[in-house]
């Protein structure tokens, strides 16, 4: 599948980017996505499946596409499961930031003070979690690992 990618689009433009330097916080690629690590780690494990193509909205997807692109997602977030072992995993689909169709896989830990709250509740903390290359690499690969 080739990659269309969106100029002005924050996702599209750093998946160009990153294509070109690779990437150190890629997991995997599959047919319809990218799998990577996020830029945080607020959530150890937390990490996004970005559909390759620009599409807004997920009715923009045919019904194969989003199909397979669900599979994907789901194959990583069972990866992230079985790597990490949380309390609770949290998938979000929203948009409204960065209108590109993808998903964050978050998963919770009963030592998050607000476990039981929407996980970009701890936003203004995420900062405070940033990963350097060399830990964006390591949490790929083990990750990878149980893909």
């Amino acid at each position: 599948m080739a990659n269309d990618f969106l100029p002005g689009c924050k996702v599209c433009e750093r998946m160009a980017a990153e294509a070109k330097r690779g990437n150190p916080y890629l997991i995997a690629e599959f047919e319809h996505s990218f799998f990577v690590v996020g830029d945080h780690q607020y959530c150890p494990g937390y990490s996004l499946t970005l559909l390759k193509r620009h599409a807004r909205e997920l009715h923009e997807l045919s019904e194969p596409e989003l199909d397979a692109v669900f599979a994907e997602m789901m194959k990583g977030y069972r990866a992230v499961e079985k790597t990490f072992k949380p309390w609770k995993m949290n998938v979000l689909s929203l948009g409204n930031g960065d209108e590109h169709v993808h998903w964050h896989i978050f998963p919770r830990y009963e030592s998050d003070p607000n476990h039981r709250r929407d996980p970009f509740f701890n936003s203004p903390q995420f900062k405070d979690h940033l990963i350097t290359l060399d830990q964006a690499r390591e949490i790929a690969a083990k990750i990878r690992a149980n893909l």
